[in-house]
């Protein structure tokens, strides 16, 4: 019986070729999407499930949004300790960010070359209870117990020494040495922490402000999260702080998808986009499979003689139930096996597209799942065909009665109208997408990314001076090089510092204003807009912080949202007064205001901004931003380069062209909406080929009528037209159910940003003509072509 089913499914595929390939081709494709999105999906579900007790580890933050600020994930691990006076913390890890302390050095040198320590983090020794981490060789807690001692990737032991059996070799650095310890195994992709090289780090409990690390801790089972965040609030903040500063305690397992602060150890995925993904594929398969049930009924007629013919012969509806459902389930096998050959091609570059190193295991649960959905498309897809087919009546086919009857007319007529709305839908939401990252990346910054070279992660010690070091003169005459600015703060993450003023009428703002300790010539070198006042400059020998009766007096220059904030609607009258530091001896001498400047990403960047002179609040390090001439960048890079190797001991250091940051701030954007826009022109290809699918049977069963039109004198284009009336009006029906769903969707959707655009309604009137254009096209090919057929061809037998 079996191999029965299985002959006659194949003699239906020969007989029928162009619906088994359309079919085919709709299932791979939609098939072959969900596949890769899955993969995505479940890689991005799948971050940090492998430490140890994962559900239980949490990461501290500090919550400033009520004073106007972000989430920050950096913490003080002497004070989190602290904790471990609570019964429900049961340890506390802490990765240190070295750059924050120099407490270790990442420029060292291996005889006479010199090397830079990629991600070289603090660790506190017991690293091996939070992380899954494997030793190759040495002993990682002894190297994370011992000062001076170092522990290796797996990758960084290969560059540095070409080989992993290192252990008790010296890496030399300016203020002494390290000794190998230990080698570790590099951490697998699917891990928020992103360290690759280790030291120990000492912790000074006096020095409680200094927060310098991400601290994790494991929590007793069943803890109530939300008590213990507010006890930890209550306990390290004052209560001047209360209520606008607090603890929050982020879940380990959700860090990757959840954390969007700029102080991450690297770029997370986001919660939005998966959504998105597999909310697409999800849709992708739907299509497919109104497209085969579709097709599956319109050819019905064709099957009508044949399943009469079985029914007088005592075939059974289970039995013909089963033999149309064998088709459905082999078209199914076959669309996936064709599916997986197209992942196998297409995953190179979808890797590119999501940035990350995705494979596919074949022998593995996921295979299996692959398996089973291909089953389960097969089946529901088979199944209304497959009862719909079964229940013709022998009586009425054999005696020459095809009609199928209204049901079948609505499921078709009810399945082409969804497709086209969500093909509308998806075609508005990615061009509004589209627009929203255009508006973001048209946002003034307020600062010029032209022509500007950054120099990053230098110390403070080395550029940071009011008379130029030795290292910034070597640079500036580096020819080529106009301009050398100093900064300490990176433009396009995030400002580190954060001050409560105290405005010139006394009065003490409510909220913190974010701080960037700077160098002279700071309008100039970032291309600031001076709106009153003057620039930091040389000439002005006070601009510069110094000391005097135990205050710290320096100039600054402010933003105009900060001058606004301060009381001063006309910003020049700000000029000369003095705002204080509340809380500490520091007067700050306004002698500029410059146009609100953008720092970070353009959802959250901050832009009420101070700009100090000389002065940097905890920072250790600094950035370089040098005005160049692009023509020469090249013999720049290369002569800044060993610049610092002569100079400073600085090896491998990082350079980069501001434009390209300020474009990497929104490559994750830009990603996302190259994965709608590639979804979408997919669903709208699955449309295509449905409508293409139906319109050439319904072509071919108005032949006829096509013939006696031709005779009667229609044009072609009158009789293309009136075969196209059929599924234009669907498209109408179809606009009607896309517009108001989409307009809400995209509506709650942009409501996430600050700057956002309106929805214009000539995206939705091009959504719609699009579809229809392409309908009408599409109906039009075949209806032209059955229009040109001499009538005599079709009616010589009448």
């Amino acid at each position: 019986m079996i191999a029965n089913y299985l002959v006659t499914a194949l003699r239906a595929f020969k007989q029928q070729k162009q619906h088994f390939v359309l079919n085919v081709l709709g299932l791979s494709v939609g098939l072959a999407a969900a596949i890769l999105v899955a993969l995505f999906a479940k890689n991005e579900l799948s971050y940090d499930s492998q430490q140890p007790n994962a559900d239980r580890v949490y990461r501290i933050s500090q919550d400033f949004s009520e004073l106007g600020l972000a989430v920050v994930p950096i913490f003080n691990y002497s004070n989190a300790k602290l904790a471990l006076e609570y019964s429900q913390v049961e340890d506390v890890f802490g990765l240190t960010m070295v750059e924050l302390t120099r407490e270790a050095m990442v420029d060292v040198r291996v005889g006479e070359q010199g090397y830079k320590l990629n991600a070289l983090y603090g660790a506190t020794p017991n690293i091996e209870s939070f992380i899954d981490i494997s030793t190759l060789s040495g002993d990682l807690k002894n190297a994370l117990s011992t000062p001076n001692s170092i522990a290796l990737s797996e990758s960084e032991a290969l560059r540095i020494f070409g080989s992993v059996g290192i252990i008790g070799n010296t890496l030399q650095h300016q203020s002494g040495q390290y000794t190998v310890r230990a080698v570790f195994a590099d951490l697998p992709d699917n891990t928020h922490f992103a360290f690759k090289n280790l030291v120990h780090v000492k912790h000074d409990p006096t020095k409680l402000g200094m927060n310098s690390s991400y601290v994790y801790v494991r929590l007793a089972p069943n803890t109530d999260v939300a008590a213990l965040e507010k006890t930890l609030s209550e306990r390290y903040y004052y209560e001047e702080m209360a209520g606008k500063i607090s603890i929050n305690l982020h879940p380990l397992f959700a860090l990757h998808l959840t954390a969007k602060s700029p102080f991450e150890m690297k770029a997370g995925g986001a919660k939005q986009v998966v959504m998105i993904c597999v909310g697409l594929s999800v849709l992708l398969i739907l299509i497919a499979s109104f497209n085969f049930i579709n097709m599956t009924v319109a050819q019905s007629a064709k099957r009508a003689k044949e399943v009469g013919v079985r029914k007088a012969l005592g075939a059974s509806k289970t039995q013909l139930v089963i033999q149309f459902l064998s088709e459905s389930v082999l078209v199914a096998l076959f669309s996936t096996i064709l599916a997986c050959v197209l992942v196998e091609l297409l995953l190179p570059s979808f890797n590119g597209l999501v940035d990350r190193a995705l494979f596919i295991d074949y022998i593995s649960p996921f295979g299996g799942a692959i398996f089973v959905v291909a089953m389960s498309v097969g089946i529901l897809a088979g199944l209304y065909p497959a009862f719909f087919m079964s229940s013709f009546s022998a009586k009425r086919v054999l005696s020459g009665d095809l009609q199928r009857g209204n049901t079948a007319i609505f499921v078709r007529k009810s399945l082409l109208t969804l497709q086209a709305s969500l093909s509308i839908g998806l075609i508005i939401a990615s061009a509004t997408l589209l627009q929203q990252l255009a508006h973001l990346q048209s946002l003034p910054l307020g600062y010029q990314t032209k022509q500007r070279l950054v120099i990053s992660e230098l110390p403070v010690e080395d550029v940071f001076t009011k008379q130029p070091s030795s290292l910034v003169n070597r640079i500036t005459a580096i020819e080529g090089v106009e301009l050398a600015t100093i900064l300490d703060t990176r433009l396009t993450v995030s400002i580190n510092n954060t001050l409560q003023p105290t405005w010139p009428n006394g009065e003490a703002s409510q909220s913190l204003t974010p701080v960037i300790g700077s160098g002279f010539n700071i309008v100039k070198g970032l291309g600031l807009t001076l709106l009153a006042g003057r620039d930091f400059s040389p000439e002005y020998s006070s601009d510069w912080a110094y000391r005097e009766n135990g205050v710290t007096k320096v100039s600054t220059i402010i933003s105009e949202q900060v001058a606004k904030q301060a009381g001063y609607h006309n910003v020049a009258d700000i000029i000369g007064k003095t705002i204080k530091d509340t809380g500490r001896s520091v007067d700050m001498l306004v002698v500029g205001v410059v146009e609100d400047v953008k720092v970070g990403n353009t959802k959250d960047a901050s832009s009420n901004i101070m700009f100090l002179c000389g002065f940097s609040y905890l920072s250790s390090v600094s950035e370089l931003i040098l005005t160049i001439n692009p023509h020469r960048l090249p013999e720049i890079t290369t002569q800044v380069t060993a610049a610092l190797a002569d100079v400073a001991d600085l090896y491998e250091p990082k350079i980069n062209l501001l434009e390209d940051n300020y474009k990497a701030v929104l490559k994750a954007d830009e990603r996302v909406s190259q994965v709608v826009l590639i979804f979408t022109t997919l669903a709208v290809f699955l449309t295509c080929l449905g409508t293409f699918g139906l319109a050439s049977f319904a072509t071919v069963r108005r032949q006829k009528e096509v013939a006696v039109r031709k005779v009667l004198g229609a044009s072609r284009v009158s009789i293309v037209n009136i075969l196209a009336k059929e599924f234009l009006m669907l498209v109408a029906v179809s606009v009607a159910i896309a517009y108001p769903v989409t307009y809400w969707l995209v509506g709650d959707w942009l409501a996430n940003f600050n700057d956002r655009i309106t929805q214009d309604f000539w995206v939705y009137g091009i959504a719609a003509f699009a579809v229809a254009g392409i309908t009408w096209l599409t109906v039009a090919t075949l209806a032209f072509k059955a229009a040109s057929m001499r009538p005599s061809l079709i009616l010589r037998y009448e």
